[in-house]
């Protein structure tokens, strides 16, 4: 990548630029010198509330105004609370950099901070530590619970998550001065990553900025520690989880003062990582840091978490741990030290060729360390650990004390009581104020021309077994992304579980083929239930290796596993997947025939004719395809004839008793010869797909899906091998008859009303905005284009959709509505806590004469019908 730029403004801010060359799409980073560890006591929790609170106004965006610019240009805006910074970031068109710096500024100028605000995000904060920490199997390991065991300053050891009874004691005032003290431009740093000419960006920042006024930042808090010689435990029970957890905790050494030793950690660590089971999984996860590597000043922590079987005394791990610590001290571990660094050297590459992951990381180190570059540096210093270096790491790790927590399963939830620390009162005239902007609101700019997307270098060919391939030059670095997409055919269709399972052995043979190698890079192999997916990268050296690997997958071999496990697999879909998986087998009927074993199921699903094959990297296109031809030569085999499917209408019931909402989908094929694609596209931009679109507009005189106040989403894709429009709706139980009776006599009113000019170019400005997150790297480059492949397009859909989207005429938009939205003839498909009789009635009730009765068929998830109401 090109360098960093740096400069410094009067009041303190700190700017860093990263050219990103080619880029469709600006990275906008703000970190604050401010986590959880400056919290005091009384006031855990507050750091993280704090960042909440950020989005919710400033003087000149309030009311949640901050987000306008990034819903309509289809961006992203996010921020996290980590130990010792909080970071927010943006990633939105090049058109819209003006407004992502002018909303960034707003806020560190002038926050608005109201008692509405805080009460509606002490909630929200409450909700999110209820997700996370109390009701998600194993909540709290490793943090922020460790964090107790392994330190005893309150600055280290505290609850960043805080009590949310205690956190309802923070007042208007605390936000304020908190603000006031650590929100300054000197405490800092704005970050810009994308095509963009460094001279231009300063010029900008110093114009929303530069008159900011400066002050001085509280002092960071001290994070020295006395260290602990005797091993710290704790142990936790919680009911319904499968299987006991053990994590055990490490000091690691001071990347700022021994960043060799510290890299050290981090490729043993790995090395832990890479013990696998039989089965294909890791026997260890590991993670340098609570957040990850160079995420916090010291300390910081090695962290190992293991799943044994129930009752297994975590003694007995510990001990397993520290003698893998002193064999690898006193063993020859070039290979092991060898194969770790270029799976980290390889994953390092491949994280930062994205705009956001880049953007994020500068302004991080920067933050950290005042080292932006060490992003870039990083894999010649991990190539320059050796093994003498972790031996030694091992040999420290091996004789420390360590910290181990354990949660097993037990008959009720424990975890750490809060300490319910009590803040110390605050005397009389000691509250800090957020100095009072001056000049009062400003007007948000506007968005300028947003430049042609392009892309790379590219070429296409069908291979003589059929498989299509498409090769693209993108990124900047030494990594390819490989997506290899295979549609699973009518026996992966009609027994979604034989699909999974084949999925879950085929991943398992790719991790152990990758790790037998050690090349560095990833494959793993999901499926939807329309497609079986193997997606990836590998280092561009390593190419060949991984694709040996990949013939490995794709080569029938003898499998132990009993088709019937399969069914395990299907555990925890969501309820779209259900839908789809009973739809389609439901559509395409009983098999003729049961498939004998997972051999058989591999044999008509793995094969090359229908498939397609996606390769981009900063590396020639043709030399990847002829990579990838002479890698796959000898696969042959010819795609199953999909049956006719049975005739639409009706309703097909799954029910599900463990969802608490109902799932309603409509669906209906696509015309052959009906409108172009680009139009379709634009069309549900224009009913359901953005925040102002016509579906979830349900204020009273609206022409929006349901009065009831649901919201609608919108779709395209593929089911069996046609192209299918669908309208998705979850609602409580009591709403869903209402939901046919609104969705489908009204589409026709919905889909035939021309778009007003405003209404259809503001859909037209998003959809083109919207296309533009599958340049921001390699990886986003590599799924848009495999999108595009499915619906039978090539690599050049992205700058067709572009440039044609500008021509789409409010007519042709109708037409393309109503053509695809306009009605649903398929199966109309409910998936919940729900029965059939009740639904029935209800819908017979509340349609009257203008609908009439529905049949209803309950069905299994493989789409058997068990009972049909008429």
């Amino acid at each position: 990548m090109p360098g960093i730029h740096r400069r410094t403004l009067a009041n303190g801010l700190k700017l860093l630029v990263a050219p990103v060359p080619g880029a469709s799409r600006v990275a906008v980073a703000a970190h604050y010198r401010v986590g959880f560890r400056v919290e005091p006591p009384g006031m855990e929790g507050f750091a993280h509330l704090f960042e909440h609170l950020m989005f919710v106004g400033s003087q000149s965006l309030p009311d949640g105004g901050f987000f306008d610019h990034v819903r309509d240009t289809a961006g992203v805006a996010s921020g996290r609370t980590h130990q010792d910074y909080t970071e927010f970031y943006q990633v939105v068109p090049r058109s819209a950099l003006d407004q992502a710096l002018f909303s960034e500024a707003d806020r560190m100028r002038a926050p608005s901070f109201t008692q509405e605000a805080l009460t509606e995000q002490l909630a929200g904060v409450a909700a999110e530590i209820r997700e996370m920490i109390v009701e998600r199997p194993y909540g709290g390991m490793p943090w922020p619970h460790m964090a107790g065991l392994l330190y005893t300053s309150f600055a280290n050891a505290h609850d960043g998550y805080g009590d949310p009874e205690q956190l309802k004691k923070a007042t208007l005032e605390d936000c304020e001065e908190f603000f006031a003290r650590y929100y300054t431009p000197g405490n800092a740093v704005v970050t810009v990553a994308g095509d963009v000419d460094p001279g231009d960006v300063a010029d900008r920042v110093e114009r929303y900025f530069g008159d900011i006024p400066g002050r001085e930042a509280a002092p960071q808090p001290d994070l020295s520690e006395p260290g602990f010689f005797m091993d710290q435990t704790a142990s936790f029970t919680e009911p319904g989880i499968p299987a006991t957890a053990i994590t055990i905790g490490q000091w690691l050494p001071d990347p700022a003062a021994d960043l060799p030793g510290y890299l050290a950690h981090v490729v043993l660590a790995r090395m832990m990582a890479r013990q696998i089971t039989p089965d294909g999984t890791s026997a260890v996860s590991t993670s340098c840091g609570f957040f990850g590597p160079l995420d916090a000043h010291a300390p910081d922590a090695l962290l190992l978490t293991v799943l044994v079987p129930p009752a297994t005394p975590a003694v007995q791990m510990v001990g397993a741990v520290r003698t893998q610590w002193g064999m690898w001290s006193k063993d020859d571990i070039s290979g092991e030290v060898a194969a770790a660094v270029n799976e980290l050297v390889s994953e390092h590459h491949r994280d930062h060729d994205d705009i956001e992951a880049r953007c994020r990381a500068l302004g991080r180190l920067e933050t950290l360390f005042g080292r932006a570059e060490l992003l870039d540096e990083l894999p010649e210093r991990l190539g320059e650990v050796t093994p003498a270096q972790v031996g030694k790491a091992a040999a420290r790790l091996h004789g420390a004390a360590c910290a181990v927590m354990t949660i097993e399963p037990g008959r009720r939830r424990t975890r750490p009581k809060p300490g319910h620390t009590e803040r110390p009162e605050r005397e009389a005239g000691q509250a800090v104020r957020i100095p009072e902007p001056a000049g009062g609101p400003r007007t948000v700019p506007g968005r300028e021309d947003q430049p042609r997307p392009v892309l790379g270098e590219h070429v296409e060919a069908t291979f003589g077994n059929g498989l299509r391939a498409v090769a693209i030059r993108a990124g900047g670095a030494p990594v390819v992304e490989l997506r290899l997409r295979l549609p699973a055919g009518p026996v992966g269709w009609r027994r979604p579980d034989h699909l999974e399972l084949l999925a879950h052995v085929l991943g398992r043979r790719a991790r152990v083929g990758l790790h037998a190698r050690g090349a560095g890079g990833e494959l793993t192999v999901r499926t939807d239930g329309q497609w079986l997916d193997v997606a990836g990268y590998a280092a561009t050296d390593g190419l060949d290796a991984c694709l040996g690997v990949l013939s490995e997958v794709l080569t029938p071999a003898a499998a132990a596993e009993p088709l019937s496990q399969g069914r395990a697999l299907l555990r925890g879909r969501m309820p779209a997947r259900i839908a789809d998986d009973a739809l389609r087998a439901y559509l395409l009927g009983p098999a003729p025939s049961e498939a004998a074993g997972l051999a058989d199921v591999h044999r008509t699903v793995i094969v090359p004719e229908g498939g397609s094959f996606v390769a981009v990297g900063d590396a020639d296109p043709a030399w990847m395809l002829s990579r990838l031809e002479d890698a796959l030569e000898w696969w042959q085999g010819q795609a199953q004839p999909v049956p006719a499917t049975a005739a639409g209408g009706g309703i097909l019931l799954v029910p599900r008793e463990d969802l608490s909402n109902v799932l309603v989908t409509f669906s209906a094929p696509e015309p052959p010869d009906g409108p172009d694609d680009v139009a379709r596209y634009l069309a549900t931009g224009l009913l359901g797909r953005y925040h102002r679109n016509r579906s979830i507009r349900d204020a009273p005189g609206t022409t929006g899906l349901g009065a009831s106040g649901y919201e609608a989403f919108l779709g395209r894709d593929v089911l069996i091998d046609f192209p299918r429009a669908y309208i998705q709706v979850m609602r409580p139980k009591e709403q869903v008859p209402d939901v046919f009776t609104e969705v489908l006599d009204r589409l026709p009113e919905l889909t035939a009303k021309p778009p007003e000019p405003v209404e259809l170019d503001r859909a037209r400005e998003y959809c083109v905005m919207e296309m533009l997150w599958g340049l921001d790297s390699p990886a986003k480059i590599a799924d848009l284009v495999r999108i595009g492949v499915s619906f039978g397009q090539g690599a050049g859909l992205l700058t067709r959709l572009y440039d044609r989207l500008g021509q789409i005429t409010a007519d042709e938009v109708v037409e393309a509505a109503v053509s695809t939205y306009g009605r649903m003839p398929l199966p109309s498909m409910v998936v919940g806590d729900i029965e059939a009789d009740w639904l029935a009635d209800e819908i017979e009730r509340r349609s009257g004469e203008r609908s009439g009765p529905r049949a209803i068929a309950c069905v299994t998830s493989e789409g058997q019908v068990s009972a049909t109401i008429q």
